[in-house]
């Protein structure tokens, strides 16, 4: 499989549109995330490539081989396609080793690739424990082994950390991937948790609405969002409204570089930074400004500052040398910002 193509593809559920015009291409062996709120669309998109709801317009390629078509559907257990779904599914009255076993020949020697994916997700030793014996996050990996035990040249992952708490599911998540990555196979993520997708992600989609509004590496998602909303959904931003001149946005914060993949024609606009972007300074250097609330987070702070009177901006920096509330301070930009024509409300 060279690669996975989505082409154009729409669904609509009752007359409801639920995707809209949605195109991707992955990369064989790469890991994509689709990232995005509940009912955006991600998880119909991961149904439409695992073969259990059909597609009414595009078309969809593993391979060189269309799969689903308004006029063509090849049925998943055709596909070669592994999926995991949320909380795993595991069947509670087959052991460890009959799930994983289950969709495998019952012929040839399945007991051998049983015990080659128990191994290769952790799991050597439990084949003969019961769902309801392991841990959540054993659980999920019983789930993975089953659909990688066939082989598949895609995995595709419905958020099945979901029910873990936040540092196990995201170590977790991580773990699973570094597996996947070992084996060479195909991965598609559903997340609606941007630490999750940058951690492990090869390129992310960030959807929304039944749209695929941006699909870049992460870094590019983060520090180059092709929209307001994208910014908003992939973390914290900072909206600034200024002026576009000569390849800068004069602000409140003072005179801000655009990143040159980004250039604006002159006039108004609305500058994007991320809150890490802005610190604290020395005495007299940069924008003065008054801390007007103090909030202790543990390994950070969240500062909220008004400048001139008029702007409120809310900042992080670290808790053990953030300034109280009342005080005066001086704040500092650090690199370039993007600038959008206007910021829909959020």
């Amino acid at each position: 499989m060279s690669r996975i193509c989505v082409d154009r593809v729409g669904k609509d559920y009752g007359g409801v549109p639920v995707l809209h015009d949605v195109s991707l291409d992955i990369a064989d062996g790469s890991v994509l995330s689709l990232l995005g709120p509940s009912g955006c669309g991600k998880t119909t998109l991961l149904r439409l490539l695992a073969g259990f709801d059909l597609v009414d317009t595009g078309n969809i390629l593993l391979g060189e081989h269309l799969v689903a078509s308004p006029r063509a559907h090849v049925a998943p257990e055709r596909r070669g396609v592994g999926y995991v779904p949320q909380e795993g599914a595991l069947f509670p009255h087959l052991t460890v080793q009959g799930n994983v076993r289950y969709g495998l020949s019952r012929r040839g020697q399945w007991r051998a690739r049983v015990d080659e994916v128990l191994a290769l997700t952790g799991l050597s030793g439990l084949g003969q424990r019961y769902p309801h014996e392991l841990s959540g996050g054993q659980q999920q990996r019983v789930a993975l082994a089953r659909a990688l035990a066939p082989n598949p040249a895609l995995i595709l992952l419905d958020e099945p950390f979901n029910a873990l708490d936040l540092d196990l599911r995201r170590g977790m998540c991580e773990d699973v991937i570094s597996l996947l990555r070992q084996t060479g196979t195909t991965t598609v993520l559903v997340t609606h948790d941007p630490a999750e997708a940058f951690a492990v992600s090869d390129h992310i989609a960030v959807m929304n609405a039944g749209h695929v509004m941006q699909c870049a590496e992460p870094d590019i998602v983060y520090w180059r969002p092709a929209s307001a909303s994208v910014a908003r959904l992939t973390g914290s931003a900072i909206f600034l409204d200024g002026v576009v001149e000569d390849g800068h946005v004069v602000t409140k914060l003072g005179r801000l570089p655009l990143h040159p993949s980004r250039a604006l024609a002159a006039g108004n606009a609305v500058s994007m930074l991320r809150p890490e972007q802005i610190t604290l300074g020395p005495s007299g250097q940069g924008v003065p400004a008054r801390i007007v609330k103090r909030t202790f987070r543990g390994d950070h702070v969240v500062l909220d500052v008004l400048i001139a009177d008029t702007l409120e901006l809310s900042l992080r920096t670290t808790s053990w040398s953030a300034p109280a509330s009342g005080a005066d301070v001086f704040l500092t930009v650090h690199g370039a910002c993007v600038a959008f024509a206007e910021v829909p409300d959020a």
